[in-house]
């Protein structure tokens, strides 16, 4: 709740103004906002005929060339007067250019609704390029248009594409590459799921003429541009599908820091992993809902310092730019962002540093009006916005680390002499190196470890190469694996070690073949007294498990869990209904009773457009189960799931017990540290609607800011502060917009749905009402002044509850944490 401020500025289509003239106007700049010390221009608008532009290079000759969001490309050549710009229609033939890079005297072109990559050259100089070569065809089957997308030049000269899901891994790709061979790996895939096929986002490399070919990356969704840091260390921007809020698959828009072999997770429908999947990389900054499209580092811009560093991202569905700072965490980095410009509408779509330093974007995309516009510094400095510290022992042994992952990474690709130089740093308590690590000792062939991997005794180390065993062995390796599994002493690992030891588990019956009924058994025994366990995450792996195992008490421990809505979240109910539809012995009258109630409380949920099919697929699995006897004593319950819902039973509603002022709560603040109640403190979250917008270690939504780490940067004063009056401190990320219509009629909230005519905004996170705004009736739009999320949510609490939901928030959701300790 620490501000609860929920997303965004806005808009998803440019407006189109017309003067006397008739000319098209893009959003001039008094509707945008700025970061002192900088001024944006507006520099020319896209008339009739010059189509949207959705992508943009500098020439050798510092113009600008565009990608169309129909067909062709166009060329700008700038100067400063916005009348006398040129458009030049330089293309006719190549459709829907997402993605156009000049380097190496060529145009290289990314044609998503065509052939794929082109390389094009003007061999005379006359300034047409005439001479065209596809580099590479690429088959794109588009479900929602995540096709091949924007093109980079790296530091080693490379040319790096960015693909999105809708593209297989094209042919001539090099077996060797440092990504190869995605599985979806699901212990128990989701039947809806099925008929998709296996396609995930990812990162092609290539040299300047095409001639070798190489995945770096994969398992993203619709990455459409990627940026180099000046370390030479590779982002993305990928996006998220906002059908899935409200589910436990939801993930949010995401900045990703690409190292190679890396494996972020997306799959298609409810497959998605999630982040503690010990077999992929974490999220390095979630930035919620949106819709991600251009970054560039400040590198090469004439920014002051503060901002030379930084990397700029485009938020094309909320109209902003974001900067980002890199803050070094081991071999990757944390994040932290602030706006730095933002308009409504402001379709941002693509963004580059000028030759002359300048940061020049252009909006677009979907048919809507383009302008081109320039930020440069103005005299005037930015104080307000300040880079992170960092003190020069953490630069150095970030600096280290980075340089131990880049040496891990070579053999990833190619053989070690000595596979004592990869097996020690299975065991770094860095993810990343550990990654980087497994992935090095995959490559290797398989008879050089097996027998290592099987007699490892750190518990760290062996899981790590267990899961590589997991991967790179065969059938006949299962029954080692297990054994070595089984011998990990379940006492001794700690929460990251357990997740990964889960998954481990899973991996071995997905990839090496199904236990035997003994060693079911004895993979139950060991299981078993873990379930239920306090956290989500462990809750998910165990849950998935011990059904899949066929241990029949986990039926009624996870039918307790769906009925207990006090403790459980909607999305932790909802993965763990999806599971127990794979359970098919264990069932009696009462459970299945229970489970139907369920049902039926389920239909109060909220979330995106797919929860709707999510439940019913969910509830179609259920009743397969049933025989036609059990559905005749069931009738009621059955036929009670189709009757409308009253509107009482949406929104339950917990006694009012006061309101809360600062002066009440603090003198009690000091009892926050010691013995607190874990369940309570989860109470006291659902009842106060927190989790509905914010996570908290894995549990919650991914709406407002994630609040895992809140209590390490702020005391108790101060989180109850911003709990009771959330509009005192607001973060202008999480900011509402204020839309006035020609009418008078004033509309606040946060778009979540937008066409050519209409923006959808939602007006309450809580309940998720929406208000259509017609966009021509759009008069004006600025930032709300005031929080969206409501002061009065704790007065639902009783004073010690108040206190367990501060004691949650100060250690993170830590049920291990010692405040919660007896």
């Amino acid at each position: 709740m620490n501000r609860i401020t929920i997303a965004c500025f806005l808009l998803c289509f440019g407006s189109v103004s017309r003067g006397t003239a008739e000319e098209y106007q893009a959003t001039p700049v008094s509707s945008i906002r700025v970061q002192p010390g900088f001024q944006v221009e507006l520099l020319r608008s896209a008339q009739k005929g010059e189509s949207s532009w959705i992508s943009m290079t500098f020439d050798d000759q510092g113009r600008l060339i565009l990608g169309l969001d129909d067909v062709g490309l166009g060329r700008l050549s700038l100067n400063d007067e916005a009348k006398k710009i040129p458009f030049e229609k330089i293309d006719n033939t190549l459709k829907h250019c997402r993605g156009v890079l000049y380097a190496h005297h060529s145009l290289y072109v990314s044609e998503t609704n065509g052939q794929g990559l082109h390389r094009l050259k003007d061999t005379n100089g006359d300034g047409q390029f005439d001479q065209r070569q596809l580099l590479k065809k690429l088959e794109y089957g588009s479900r929602f248009g995540h096709g091949s997308n924007q093109i980079v030049l790296g530091p080693d000269n490379n040319i790096y594409l960015v693909v999105g899901n809708d593209v297989a891994f094209p042919e001539g790709v090099s077996p060797n590459s440092p990504y190869r061979d995605p599985h979806n790996d699901h212990l128990l895939p989701n039947p809806h799921d099925a008929g998709q096929d296996d396609r995930v986002g990812y990162i092609l490399k290539t040299d300047p003429d095409g001639k070798t070919w190489e995945i770096l990356a994969s398992g993203f969704r619709n990455q459409v541009d990627m940026a180099f840091n000046p370390e030479g260390e590779m982002f993305t921007y990928d996006a998220d599908m906002e059908w899935d809020i409200g589910q436990p698959w939801y993930r949010p828009t995401r900045v990703n820091h690409i190292i190679p072999s890396g494996e972020y997770g997306w799959r298609w429908g409810t497959g998605k992993w999630p982040e503690y999947y010990a077999d992929s990389l974490p999220s390095t900054l979630d930035t919620g809902l949106g819709s991600p499209t251009g970054m560039v580092f400040g590198t090469n811009g004439n920014f002051p310092e503060r901002f030379k560093k930084a990397l700029y991202i485009a938020d094309w569905q909320n109209g902003r730019i974001l900067l980002v700072d890199l803050i070094p965490n081991g071999a990757s980095y944390n994040c932290q962002y602030e706006v730095f410009l933002e308009g409504g509408p402001l379709n941002v779509c693509d963004m580059q540093f000028g030759p002359d330093g300048a940061l020049y974007f252009i909006t677009g995309g979907r048919g809507s009006q383009s302008g081109l516009y320039r930020v440069t510094p103005t005299a005037h400095q930015n104080k307000k916005s300040t880079a992170p510290e960092i003190d020069e022992e953490t630069k150095n042994l970030a600096e280290a680390a980075r340089l131990l992952r880049r040496q891990l990474e070579q053999y990833q690709t190619s053989p070690v002499t000595d596979i004592n130089l990869i097996w020690p740093h299975l065991n770094s308590p860095d993810r990343w190196l550990r990654f980087a690590a497994r992935r090095a000792i995959e490559n290797q062939d398989v008879s050089r470890w097996r027998a290592r991997a099987l007699s490892e005794t750190n518990s760290t180390a062996a899981i790590a190469g267990l899961i590589a065993l997991c991967h790179q062995g065969t059938a006949a390796d299962k029954d080692a694996v297990l054994a070595a599994l089984n011998r990990i002493d379940l006492n001794q690992v700690d929460q990251q070690q357990l997740l990964a030891l889960l998954r481990a588990y899973e991996l071995c019956f997905i990839r090496l073949g199904a236990p035997t009924t003994a060693q079911a058994d004895l993979v139950k025994q060991r299981l078993q007294p873990l379930y239920p366990h306090a956290t989500s995450s462990a809750n998910h792996l165990l849950c998935d498990l011990l059904v899949y195992l066929k241990e029949e008490t986990v039926i009624p421990q996870t039918v307790a869990l769906l009925t207990d809505t006090d403790t459980s979240t909607q999305e932790e109910q909802i993965r763990a209904a999806r599971t127990l539809t794979f359970a098919r012995q264990g069932w009696n009258k009462d459970l299945r009773q229970k489970f139907l109630a369920w049902l039926a409380h389920a239909r109060t949920f909220s979330g995106g457009k797919q929860l709707t099919e999510r439940m019913r697929d969910i509830r179609v699995d259920f009743l397969d189960m049933l025989t036609e006897q059990q559905r005749q004593q069931f009738s009621k319950e059955i036929a009670a799931l189709d009757k409308p819902l009253v509107e009482e039973e949406t929104v339950p509603a917990r006694p009012f017990v006061q309101e809360w002022k600062l002066d009440d709560l603090e003198p009690h603040l000091a009892s926050v540290t010691t013995n607190r109640s874990y369940k309570r403190a989860r109470q006291a979250l659902l009842a106060a609607n927190c989790l509905k917008c914010h996570r908290i270690g894995s549990t919650g939504a991914q709406i407002g800011p994630d609040l895992t780490n809140v209590g390490k940067r702020f005391d108790s004063r101060a989180i109850l502060e911003s709990i009771i009056t959330p509009s005192r401190v607001m973060d202008e990320k999480y900011l509402y917009t204020v839309y006035i219509l020609e009418s008078g009629k004033v509309v606040t909230g946060r778009p979540v749905g937008v066409n050519k005519t209409t923006i959808t905004v939602e007006t309450d996170p809580i309940k998720q009402t929406t208000v259509p705004v017609p966009r021509d009736e759009i008069e004006e739009s600025i930032l709300s002044k005031t929080s969206p999320m409501p002061a009065s949510l704790i007065n639902v609490l009783t004073k010690e509850e108040i206190l367990d939901l501060l004691a949650y928030l100060k250690a993170g959701g830590d049920p291990q944490a010692d405040v919660f300790q007896k």
